[in-house]
Protein backbone atom coordinates (compact mmCIF):
# COMPACT_ATOMS: atom_id res chain seq x y z
CA UNK A 1 0.00 0.00 0.00
CA UNK A 2 1.14 3.48 -0.70
CA UNK A 3 1.62 5.48 2.46
CA UNK A 4 0.43 9.01 2.77
CA UNK A 5 1.86 11.25 5.41
CA UNK A 6 2.60 14.90 6.02
CA UNK A 7 6.06 16.11 6.90
CA UNK A 8 6.59 19.55 8.31
CA UNK A 9 9.97 20.85 7.22
CA UNK A 10 11.34 24.01 8.79
CA UNK A 11 12.15 26.49 6.01
CA UNK A 12 14.71 29.26 6.29
CA UNK A 13 12.95 32.32 7.70
CA UNK A 14 13.69 34.67 4.82
CA UNK A 15 12.82 32.25 2.05
CA UNK A 16 9.69 31.13 3.85
CA UNK A 17 8.47 34.67 4.30
CA UNK A 18 9.16 35.55 0.69
CA UNK A 19 7.43 32.44 -0.59
CA UNK A 20 4.38 33.19 1.52
CA UNK A 21 4.23 36.74 0.25
CA UNK A 22 4.84 35.75 -3.35
CA UNK A 23 2.25 33.02 -3.56
CA UNK A 24 3.96 31.98 -6.78
CA UNK A 25 4.24 28.23 -6.24
CA UNK A 26 2.08 25.72 -8.01
CA UNK A 27 1.00 24.09 -4.73
CA UNK A 28 2.30 20.62 -5.54
CA UNK A 29 3.26 18.51 -2.50
CA UNK A 30 6.15 19.71 -0.34
CA UNK A 31 7.69 16.25 -0.54
CA UNK A 32 6.85 13.91 -3.35
CA UNK A 33 8.51 10.54 -3.76
CA UNK A 34 7.40 9.16 -7.11
CA UNK A 35 8.63 5.70 -8.00
CA UNK A 36 8.48 5.57 -11.78
CA UNK A 37 8.82 2.18 -13.34
CA UNK A 38 7.28 -1.06 -14.42
CA UNK A 39 6.91 -2.64 -11.01
CA UNK A 40 10.58 -3.41 -10.42
CA UNK A 41 11.53 -3.13 -6.76
CA UNK A 42 9.61 -1.33 -4.02
CA UNK A 43 7.20 1.40 -4.98
CA UNK A 44 6.11 3.93 -2.40
CA UNK A 45 5.09 7.53 -2.06
CA UNK A 46 5.01 10.26 0.53
CA UNK A 47 2.85 13.31 0.08
CA UNK A 48 0.96 16.07 1.74
CA UNK A 49 -1.37 16.21 -1.24
CA UNK A 50 -4.39 18.28 -0.29
CA UNK A 51 -6.64 15.82 -2.08
CA UNK A 52 -5.58 13.16 0.37
CA UNK A 53 -4.92 10.53 -2.28
CA UNK A 54 -1.69 8.54 -2.68
CA UNK A 55 0.40 8.63 -5.81
CA UNK A 56 0.06 5.51 -7.87
CA UNK A 57 2.96 3.41 -9.16
CA UNK A 58 4.09 4.75 -12.51
CA UNK A 59 2.47 8.14 -12.02
CA UNK A 60 3.89 11.02 -13.98
CA UNK A 61 3.81 14.24 -11.91
CA UNK A 62 1.70 16.91 -13.53
CA UNK A 63 0.55 14.53 -16.25
CA UNK A 64 -2.79 13.05 -17.22
CA UNK A 65 -3.92 10.74 -14.46
CA UNK A 66 -4.64 8.04 -16.98
CA UNK A 67 -1.02 7.68 -18.04
CA UNK A 68 -0.03 4.50 -16.26
CA UNK A 69 -2.31 5.16 -13.30
CA UNK A 70 -5.31 3.19 -12.14
CA UNK A 71 -8.67 4.91 -12.83
CA UNK A 72 -9.81 7.10 -9.95
CA UNK A 73 -6.33 7.71 -8.50
CA UNK A 74 -5.43 11.36 -8.04
CA UNK A 75 -1.99 12.56 -9.05
CA UNK A 76 -0.73 15.80 -7.44
CA UNK A 77 -0.66 18.53 -10.04
CA UNK A 78 -2.60 16.48 -12.56
CA UNK A 79 -5.73 17.27 -14.47
CA UNK A 80 -9.08 15.51 -13.96
CA UNK A 81 -8.79 11.85 -13.08
CA UNK A 82 -9.78 9.38 -15.74
CA UNK A 83 -13.10 7.76 -15.09
CA UNK A 84 -13.42 3.97 -15.14
CA UNK A 85 -13.86 2.82 -18.66
CA UNK A 86 -12.41 5.96 -20.18
CA UNK A 87 -9.37 6.17 -22.44
CA UNK A 88 -6.17 5.24 -20.65
CA UNK A 89 -4.36 8.29 -21.98
CA UNK A 90 -1.46 6.17 -23.22
CA UNK A 91 -1.90 7.19 -26.83
CA UNK A 92 -3.66 3.97 -27.91
CA UNK A 93 -6.92 5.84 -28.57
CA UNK A 94 -6.85 8.51 -31.29
CA UNK A 95 -7.38 11.99 -29.85
CA UNK A 96 -9.98 14.36 -31.19
CA UNK A 97 -8.63 17.50 -32.89
CA UNK A 98 -8.16 20.30 -30.39
CA UNK A 99 -8.30 17.99 -27.39
CA UNK A 100 -5.64 18.01 -24.65
CA UNK A 101 -4.33 14.71 -26.04
CA UNK A 102 -4.12 15.85 -29.64
CA UNK A 103 -0.85 14.91 -31.41
CA UNK A 104 2.10 17.10 -30.44
CA UNK A 105 4.72 18.52 -32.78
CA UNK A 106 6.68 15.67 -34.30
CA UNK A 107 4.74 12.98 -32.43
CA UNK A 108 4.84 9.56 -34.03
CA UNK A 109 7.92 10.31 -36.12
CA UNK A 110 10.52 8.61 -33.94
CA UNK A 111 9.17 5.57 -32.08
CA UNK A 112 11.42 4.37 -29.29
CA UNK A 113 13.54 1.36 -30.08
CA UNK A 114 13.64 -1.41 -27.49
CA UNK A 115 16.77 -1.19 -25.42
CA UNK A 116 17.95 1.93 -27.21
CA UNK A 117 19.86 4.69 -25.45
CA UNK A 118 21.15 8.12 -26.29
CA UNK A 119 24.85 7.74 -26.92
CA UNK A 120 24.30 4.58 -28.95
CA UNK A 121 25.73 1.10 -28.85
CA UNK A 122 23.06 -0.70 -26.81
CA UNK A 123 21.58 -4.12 -27.49
CA UNK A 124 17.97 -4.94 -26.60
CA UNK A 125 17.36 -5.99 -23.00
CA UNK A 126 16.10 -9.50 -22.39
CA UNK A 127 16.43 -9.78 -18.60
CA UNK A 128 15.88 -6.91 -16.15
CA UNK A 129 18.83 -6.21 -13.88
CA UNK A 130 18.88 -4.50 -10.49
CA UNK A 131 17.04 -1.16 -10.52
CA UNK A 132 18.97 2.10 -10.53
CA UNK A 133 17.76 4.59 -7.92
CA UNK A 134 17.96 8.20 -9.08
CA UNK A 135 16.97 11.32 -7.14
CA UNK A 136 15.73 14.74 -8.07
CA UNK A 137 15.48 17.83 -5.89
CA UNK A 138 13.83 20.94 -7.29
CA UNK A 139 11.51 23.77 -6.39
CA UNK A 140 7.94 22.85 -7.23
CA UNK A 141 6.54 25.27 -4.66
CA UNK A 142 7.64 28.58 -3.15
CA UNK A 143 9.92 30.97 -5.00
CA UNK A 144 10.34 30.05 -8.71
CA UNK A 145 8.37 26.82 -8.15
CA UNK A 146 5.73 27.65 -10.72
CA UNK A 147 8.43 28.56 -13.24
CA UNK A 148 10.61 25.46 -13.12
CA UNK A 149 8.39 22.62 -11.89
CA UNK A 150 8.17 21.30 -15.46
CA UNK A 151 11.60 19.74 -14.85
CA UNK A 152 9.80 17.26 -12.60
CA UNK A 153 7.34 16.17 -15.26
CA UNK A 154 9.97 15.98 -17.99
CA UNK A 155 12.24 13.69 -15.98
CA UNK A 156 9.32 11.49 -14.90
CA UNK A 157 8.26 11.06 -18.53
CA UNK A 158 11.83 10.10 -19.43
CA UNK A 159 11.85 7.45 -16.70
CA UNK A 160 8.54 6.03 -17.91
CA UNK A 161 9.74 5.94 -21.50
CA UNK A 162 13.10 4.37 -20.77
CA UNK A 163 11.56 1.73 -18.51
CA UNK A 164 9.13 0.84 -21.29
CA UNK A 165 12.27 0.01 -23.32
CA UNK A 166 13.69 -2.21 -20.61
CA UNK A 167 15.54 0.40 -18.57
CA UNK A 168 18.97 1.97 -18.93
CA UNK A 169 21.38 -0.79 -19.94
CA UNK A 170 18.69 -3.24 -18.75
CA UNK A 171 18.44 -1.60 -15.31
CA UNK A 172 14.96 -0.19 -14.63
CA UNK A 173 14.88 3.30 -13.18
CA UNK A 174 13.39 4.12 -9.79
CA UNK A 175 12.99 7.88 -9.58
CA UNK A 176 12.57 9.73 -6.27
CA UNK A 177 11.46 13.36 -6.69
CA UNK A 178 11.51 15.83 -3.78
CA UNK A 179 10.36 19.44 -3.56
CA UNK A 180 12.82 21.83 -1.88
CA UNK A 181 10.82 25.09 -2.27
CA UNK A 182 14.08 26.95 -3.09
CA UNK A 183 15.17 26.54 0.55
CA UNK A 184 18.88 25.67 0.90
CA UNK A 185 18.20 23.78 4.13
CA UNK A 186 15.66 21.59 2.36
CA UNK A 187 18.02 21.04 -0.57
CA UNK A 188 20.57 19.69 1.91
CA UNK A 189 17.93 17.59 3.66
CA UNK A 190 16.63 16.23 0.35
CA UNK A 191 20.16 15.33 -0.69
CA UNK A 192 20.66 13.30 2.48
CA UNK A 193 17.31 11.58 1.99
CA UNK A 194 18.08 10.72 -1.61
CA UNK A 195 21.73 9.72 -1.42
CA UNK A 196 22.21 8.48 2.13
CA UNK A 197 18.78 7.12 3.05
CA UNK A 198 17.33 5.98 -0.26
CA UNK A 199 20.53 4.94 -2.04
CA UNK A 200 20.35 7.22 -5.07
CA UNK A 201 23.54 6.85 -7.12
CA UNK A 202 23.07 10.21 -8.85
CA UNK A 203 20.88 13.28 -8.69
CA UNK A 204 19.32 14.07 -12.06
CA UNK A 205 17.38 17.07 -13.34
CA UNK A 206 18.02 19.39 -10.40
CA UNK A 207 15.94 22.58 -10.33
CA UNK A 208 17.80 24.85 -7.92
CA UNK A 209 18.36 28.27 -9.51
CA UNK A 210 18.21 29.94 -6.08
CA UNK A 211 19.67 27.19 -3.88
CA UNK A 212 22.44 25.89 -6.17
CA UNK A 213 25.17 26.50 -3.56
CA UNK A 214 23.65 23.95 -1.18
CA UNK A 215 23.43 21.34 -3.92
CA UNK A 216 26.97 21.98 -5.13
CA UNK A 217 28.36 21.68 -1.59
CA UNK A 218 26.66 18.32 -1.07
CA UNK A 219 27.73 16.96 -4.47
CA UNK A 220 31.37 17.89 -3.95
CA UNK A 221 31.39 16.55 -0.38
CA UNK A 222 29.94 13.16 -1.30
CA UNK A 223 31.42 13.01 -4.82
CA UNK A 224 28.03 12.19 -6.33
CA UNK A 225 27.18 13.64 -9.77
CA UNK A 226 24.35 16.04 -10.49
CA UNK A 227 23.34 15.22 -14.06
CA UNK A 228 21.47 18.01 -15.84
CA UNK A 229 18.90 20.44 -14.53
CA UNK A 230 17.98 24.11 -14.79
CA UNK A 231 21.57 25.21 -15.66
CA UNK A 232 20.90 28.82 -14.63
CA UNK A 233 23.73 29.68 -12.22
CA UNK A 234 27.41 29.79 -13.08
CA UNK A 235 28.09 26.96 -10.61
CA UNK A 236 27.13 24.48 -13.34
CA UNK A 237 30.49 25.05 -15.05
CA UNK A 238 32.49 25.63 -11.85
CA UNK A 239 32.24 22.21 -10.19
CA UNK A 240 33.60 18.84 -11.36
CA UNK A 241 30.47 17.13 -9.98
CA UNK A 242 27.89 19.21 -11.87
CA UNK A 243 27.19 18.05 -15.42
CA UNK A 244 25.15 20.46 -17.59
CA UNK A 245 23.69 18.99 -20.80
CA UNK A 246 23.94 22.13 -22.91
CA UNK A 247 25.46 25.57 -23.27
CA UNK A 248 27.07 27.63 -20.52
CA UNK A 249 24.91 29.36 -17.91
CA UNK A 250 24.18 33.05 -18.50
CA UNK A 251 25.04 32.70 -22.19
CA UNK A 252 21.35 32.04 -22.81
CA UNK A 253 20.61 35.42 -21.22
CA UNK A 254 23.12 37.08 -23.52
CA UNK A 255 21.44 35.43 -26.47
CA UNK A 256 17.98 36.50 -25.42
CA UNK A 257 19.10 40.14 -25.16
CA UNK A 258 20.83 39.96 -28.53
CA UNK A 259 17.67 38.66 -30.17
CA UNK A 260 15.45 41.23 -28.46
CA UNK A 261 17.75 44.12 -29.43
CA UNK A 262 17.76 42.98 -33.04
CA UNK A 263 13.98 43.18 -33.10
CA UNK A 264 13.39 46.30 -30.99
CA UNK A 265 11.66 49.36 -32.39
CA UNK A 266 14.36 51.90 -33.19
CA UNK A 267 17.97 51.98 -32.02
CA UNK A 268 18.25 49.43 -29.20
CA UNK A 269 18.70 50.62 -25.64
CA UNK A 270 18.68 48.07 -22.85
CA UNK A 271 17.45 48.09 -19.27
CA UNK A 272 17.39 45.48 -16.52
CA UNK A 273 15.13 44.43 -13.66
CA UNK A 274 17.04 41.98 -11.44
CA UNK A 275 15.73 40.27 -8.32
CA UNK A 276 17.31 40.75 -4.88
CA UNK A 277 16.44 37.27 -3.63
CA UNK A 278 19.04 35.17 -5.43
CA UNK A 279 22.72 35.25 -6.27
CA UNK A 280 21.91 34.33 -9.87
CA UNK A 281 20.15 37.68 -10.23
CA UNK A 282 23.28 39.46 -9.02
CA UNK A 283 25.27 37.52 -11.59
CA UNK A 284 22.90 38.73 -14.30
CA UNK A 285 23.39 42.29 -13.09
CA UNK A 286 27.18 41.95 -12.99
CA UNK A 287 27.29 40.65 -16.55
CA UNK A 288 24.68 42.96 -18.02
CA UNK A 289 27.07 45.50 -19.50
CA UNK A 290 28.77 42.68 -21.44
CA UNK A 291 25.36 41.39 -22.54
CA UNK A 292 24.48 44.88 -23.78
CA UNK A 293 27.74 45.11 -25.70
CA UNK A 294 27.05 41.76 -27.37
CA UNK A 295 23.63 43.11 -28.33
CA UNK A 296 25.25 46.23 -29.83
CA UNK A 297 22.91 48.39 -27.78
CA UNK A 298 23.12 51.43 -25.53
CA UNK A 299 23.04 50.75 -21.78
CA UNK A 300 20.11 52.11 -19.82
CA UNK A 301 19.00 51.83 -16.16
CA UNK A 302 19.68 48.75 -14.04
CA UNK A 303 17.15 48.35 -11.24
CA UNK A 304 16.94 46.01 -8.26
CA UNK A 305 13.44 44.65 -7.60
CA UNK A 306 11.81 41.91 -5.54
CA UNK A 307 10.12 38.78 -6.81
CA UNK A 308 7.37 39.46 -4.29
CA UNK A 309 6.51 43.08 -5.03
CA UNK A 310 2.98 43.43 -6.41
CA UNK A 311 3.64 46.40 -8.69
CA UNK A 312 6.49 47.62 -10.91
CA UNK A 313 4.97 50.89 -12.14
CA UNK A 314 7.72 53.10 -10.72
CA UNK A 315 10.47 50.98 -12.27
CA UNK A 316 8.63 50.88 -15.60
CA UNK A 317 8.33 54.66 -15.59
CA UNK A 318 12.10 54.95 -15.10
CA UNK A 319 12.71 52.68 -18.08
CA UNK A 320 10.18 54.50 -20.26
CA UNK A 321 11.64 57.90 -19.41
CA UNK A 322 15.13 56.65 -20.26
CA UNK A 323 14.02 55.47 -23.69
CA UNK A 324 14.64 51.77 -22.99
CA UNK A 325 13.10 49.61 -25.72
CA UNK A 326 14.76 46.30 -24.81
CA UNK A 327 14.07 45.23 -21.24
CA UNK A 328 15.66 42.18 -19.63
CA UNK A 329 13.62 40.71 -16.78
CA UNK A 330 15.73 38.76 -14.29
CA UNK A 331 12.58 37.49 -12.56
CA UNK A 332 10.49 34.37 -12.11
CA UNK A 333 7.34 33.80 -14.14
CA UNK A 334 4.85 35.34 -11.72
CA UNK A 335 6.91 38.52 -11.36
CA UNK A 336 7.38 38.71 -15.14
CA UNK A 337 3.61 38.85 -15.60
CA UNK A 338 3.24 41.60 -12.98
CA UNK A 339 6.09 43.63 -14.44
CA UNK A 340 4.69 43.49 -17.96
CA UNK A 341 1.23 44.53 -16.70
CA UNK A 342 2.69 47.43 -14.75
CA UNK A 343 4.53 48.70 -17.82
CA UNK A 344 1.39 48.34 -19.94
CA UNK A 345 -0.50 50.58 -17.52
CA UNK A 346 1.90 53.35 -18.65
CA UNK A 347 1.36 52.50 -22.32
CA UNK A 348 4.93 51.21 -22.33
CA UNK A 349 5.59 48.04 -24.33
CA UNK A 350 9.32 47.28 -24.58
CA UNK A 351 10.59 44.14 -26.24
CA UNK A 352 11.29 41.66 -23.42
CA UNK A 353 14.25 39.34 -22.96
CA UNK A 354 14.68 36.68 -20.30
CA UNK A 355 15.94 33.16 -19.71
CA UNK A 356 13.65 30.39 -20.95
CA UNK A 357 13.68 28.55 -17.61
CA UNK A 358 11.51 31.30 -16.10
CA UNK A 359 8.75 31.11 -18.68
CA UNK A 360 6.40 28.22 -18.06
CA UNK A 361 3.40 27.36 -20.21
CA UNK A 362 1.20 29.38 -17.83
CA UNK A 363 3.38 32.48 -18.20
CA UNK A 364 3.49 32.04 -21.96
CA UNK A 365 -0.34 32.08 -22.06
CA UNK A 366 -0.53 35.54 -20.50
CA UNK A 367 -1.88 38.01 -23.10
CA UNK A 368 0.29 40.85 -21.82
CA UNK A 369 3.48 38.83 -22.13
CA UNK A 370 2.52 37.78 -25.65
CA UNK A 371 1.67 41.35 -26.70
CA UNK A 372 5.10 42.75 -25.89
CA UNK A 373 7.00 40.05 -27.77
CA UNK A 374 9.55 38.20 -25.70
CA UNK A 375 12.84 36.56 -26.63
CA UNK A 376 14.19 33.65 -24.61
CA UNK A 377 17.64 32.12 -24.59
CA UNK A 378 18.13 28.39 -24.07
CA UNK A 379 21.02 26.03 -23.51
CA UNK A 380 19.28 23.16 -25.29
CA UNK A 381 17.18 22.99 -28.46
CA UNK A 382 13.77 24.76 -28.41
CA UNK A 383 11.04 22.38 -27.27
CA UNK A 384 8.65 23.17 -30.14
CA UNK A 385 11.05 22.09 -32.90
CA UNK A 386 10.64 18.76 -34.66
CA UNK A 387 13.66 18.42 -36.95
CA UNK A 388 16.04 16.29 -34.86
CA UNK A 389 15.68 12.69 -33.62
CA UNK A 390 16.17 13.80 -30.01
CA UNK A 391 13.30 16.29 -30.00
CA UNK A 392 10.98 13.93 -31.86
CA UNK A 393 11.56 11.31 -29.18
CA UNK A 394 10.60 13.92 -26.56
CA UNK A 395 7.31 14.70 -28.33
CA UNK A 396 6.55 11.00 -28.79
CA UNK A 397 7.13 10.23 -25.12
CA UNK A 398 4.84 13.03 -23.94
CA UNK A 399 2.14 11.95 -26.38
CA UNK A 400 2.33 8.41 -25.02
CA UNK A 401 2.92 8.85 -21.30
CA UNK A 402 1.66 12.35 -20.47
CA UNK A 403 -0.76 13.42 -23.20
CA UNK A 404 -2.43 16.20 -21.21
CA UNK A 405 0.75 17.60 -19.62
CA UNK A 406 2.10 20.84 -21.02
CA UNK A 407 5.19 20.62 -23.15
CA UNK A 408 7.52 23.48 -22.26
CA UNK A 409 11.21 24.25 -22.13
CA UNK A 410 11.47 23.22 -18.47
CA UNK A 411 10.00 19.81 -19.25
CA UNK A 412 12.54 19.41 -22.04
CA UNK A 413 15.34 20.23 -19.57
CA UNK A 414 14.10 17.42 -17.30
CA UNK A 415 13.92 15.03 -20.25
CA UNK A 416 17.37 16.09 -21.47
CA UNK A 417 18.86 15.43 -18.04
CA UNK A 418 17.60 11.86 -18.27
CA UNK A 419 19.01 11.48 -21.78
CA UNK A 420 22.40 12.73 -20.56
CA UNK A 421 22.38 10.08 -17.85
CA UNK A 422 21.43 7.51 -20.46
CA UNK A 423 24.27 8.60 -22.73
CA UNK A 424 26.79 8.28 -19.89
CA UNK A 425 25.84 4.68 -19.18
CA UNK A 426 25.99 3.87 -22.89
CA UNK A 427 29.70 4.70 -22.67
CA UNK A 428 30.17 1.97 -20.04
CA UNK A 429 27.48 -0.39 -21.30
CA UNK A 430 29.45 -3.62 -20.92
CA UNK A 431 30.29 -2.91 -17.29
CA UNK A 432 26.77 -1.64 -16.56
CA UNK A 433 25.22 -4.84 -17.89
CA UNK A 434 27.67 -6.99 -15.97
CA UNK A 435 26.57 -5.85 -12.51
CA UNK A 436 25.17 -3.10 -10.34
CA UNK A 437 25.44 0.52 -11.49
CA UNK A 438 27.42 2.52 -8.92
CA UNK A 439 28.13 6.21 -8.60
CA UNK A 440 31.72 5.52 -9.68
CA UNK A 441 30.46 3.79 -12.85
CA UNK A 442 28.20 6.73 -13.69
CA UNK A 443 31.07 9.19 -13.24
CA UNK A 444 33.26 7.05 -15.48
CA UNK A 445 30.63 7.20 -18.21
CA UNK A 446 30.13 10.94 -17.85
CA UNK A 447 33.84 11.60 -18.15
CA UNK A 448 33.86 9.74 -21.47
CA UNK A 449 31.30 12.07 -23.07
CA UNK A 450 32.90 14.32 -25.69
CA UNK A 451 30.81 16.73 -27.74
CA UNK A 452 27.73 14.67 -26.90
CA UNK A 453 24.80 16.20 -28.79
CA UNK A 454 22.09 13.84 -27.48
CA UNK A 455 20.60 13.28 -30.93
CA UNK A 456 20.30 17.00 -31.54
CA UNK A 457 19.10 18.17 -28.12
CA UNK A 458 22.43 19.75 -27.12
CA UNK A 459 25.13 21.85 -28.77
CA UNK A 460 27.62 19.35 -27.35
CA UNK A 461 28.42 18.27 -23.80
CA UNK A 462 32.05 17.51 -22.90
CA UNK A 463 33.38 16.36 -19.52
CA UNK A 464 36.69 15.09 -18.15
CA UNK A 465 37.76 13.62 -14.83
CA UNK A 466 38.80 16.27 -12.33
CA UNK A 467 37.67 19.12 -14.59
CA UNK A 468 34.63 21.31 -14.83
CA UNK A 469 32.24 21.04 -17.77
CA UNK A 470 33.35 22.68 -21.00
CA UNK A 471 31.55 26.02 -21.18
CA UNK A 472 29.99 26.56 -24.60
CA UNK A 473 29.17 30.20 -25.36
CA UNK A 474 26.14 29.24 -27.41
CA UNK A 475 22.37 29.49 -27.25
CA UNK A 476 19.14 28.58 -29.04
CA UNK A 477 16.67 31.47 -29.48
CA UNK A 478 12.92 31.25 -28.84
CA UNK A 479 10.33 33.93 -29.58
CA UNK A 480 6.99 34.35 -27.82
CA UNK A 481 4.28 36.63 -29.20
CA UNK A 482 0.54 36.57 -29.89
CA UNK A 483 1.06 33.58 -32.19
CA UNK A 484 2.67 31.62 -29.36
CA UNK A 485 6.14 30.12 -29.24
CA UNK A 486 8.38 29.92 -32.27
CA UNK A 487 12.03 29.08 -32.90
CA UNK A 488 13.58 31.80 -35.12
CA UNK A 489 16.61 29.62 -35.91
CA UNK A 490 14.89 26.24 -35.63
CA UNK A 491 17.24 23.74 -34.02
CA UNK A 492 20.32 25.65 -35.17
CA UNK A 493 22.53 26.83 -32.34
CA UNK A 494 24.04 30.33 -32.34
CA UNK A 495 27.45 30.88 -30.73
CA UNK A 496 29.41 33.97 -29.71
CA UNK A 497 32.94 34.39 -30.99
CA UNK A 498 35.90 34.33 -28.63
CA UNK A 499 37.30 37.50 -27.17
Amino acid sequence: MLKLRTRQVAAAALIGALALAAGCGNRVPHEQVAAVGNGYGPVDAQSDNAAGAPVAPGAVPGADAGAGVAPGVAVPGAGPTAAPGSSSGTGDTPAQPGSPTAPRPGAGQNPAQPGGAAGGGSKPCTTPLKPIVLGQTLATSGLVGASISGLRTGLAVWAKEVNARGGVQCHPIQLIQLDDASDPARVASNWNTLVKDRGAVAVVGAGVPIAIAALRTAAERDKVPVVGGDVVAGDWTQSPYLFPPGAAPLTANDGALVQAARNAQGAPKTGLFYCVEASICSAIKNGFQRSTELAKAALGPIQAVSLTQPDFTSECQTMKSAGVNTLFLGLDGSAIIRAVRSCASLNYFPTIATGAVGVSAAVAADPGVQRNSMYLGNGVVPFMTTDTPGIRAFHDAFARFAPSAKEEQQALLGWTAGKLFEAALAKVSDQARAGDVSTARILEGLWKLKNEKLDGLSPGATFAKGSTAKALECYYPIKLDTKGFSAPAGSKVECFGKG
